[in-house]
C-alpha cells in the first residue's frame, strides 16, 4: 500500500467521516449479536420448562435471520474500510472527495465470504447447531 506523502484537511474530514460510518456499522453488529443471543436464550429456556419442539425451530430461524442482518452490516463495514483505504492510498484511484458510494469504490466484499467468516460461524453456526441438538433431543 503507497500512501499519499500528505493528506489534506478535506481528505481528513472524509477519513473521519468514513471512520464514524464505520464505527456505527461495528457497533449494529455487535447489538445484533447480543440481541440473537438473547432472543435464542429465552426461546430455548422456554422449551426447556416445557418440552415443546415446535420452540426450537422458531430459535433456529431467529439465529439464521440475525445471522443475515449481522452478515448485512459485517459486510457494510468491509465495504466502507476498502473505500477508507482507497482515500488514504490516493493515487489514480482515489475516489471522489467526500463520497460514500461503496458500490463504486469500496472494493470487495463477497456475501459469501461475509456469512462464512469465522466470527459469524463461531456466532451464529455455534448458535444454529445448538438449536438444532435440541430439535433433536426434544422430539
Amino acid at each position: 500500500m503507497t500512501r499519499r506523502p500528505h493528506l489534506s484537511e478535506q481528505d481528513l474530514k472524509h477519513l473521519e467521516l468514513l471512520q464514524s460510518v464505520i464505527s456505527r456499522l461495528s457497533n449494529n453488529s455487535f447489538l445484533v449479536k447480543g440481541w440473537c443471543i438473547t432472543l435464542n436464550s429465552v426461546l430455548i429456556a422456554m422449551a426447556h420448562g416445557r418440552p415443546d419442539w415446535r420452540t426450537v425451530p422458531v430459535a433456529v430461524t431467529v439465529a439464521i435471520g440475525f445471522w443475515l442482518l449481522d452478515g448485512y452490516y459485517l459486510r457494510q463495514e468491509r465495504l466502507f474500510r476498502g473505500l477508507y483505504e482507497k482515500v488514504v492510498t490516493g493515487g489514480e484511484a482515489a475516489p471522489p472527495l467526500f463520497t460514500m458510494d461503496t458500490r463504486r469504490h469500496g472494493g470487495e466484499a463477497p456475501w459469501r465470504a461475509v456469512l462464512l467468516s469465522r466470527p459469524m460461524l463461531f456466532c451464529y453456526g455455534v448458535l444454529a447447531i445448538a438449536d438444532t441438538l435440541l430439535i433433536l433431543f426434544l422430539s
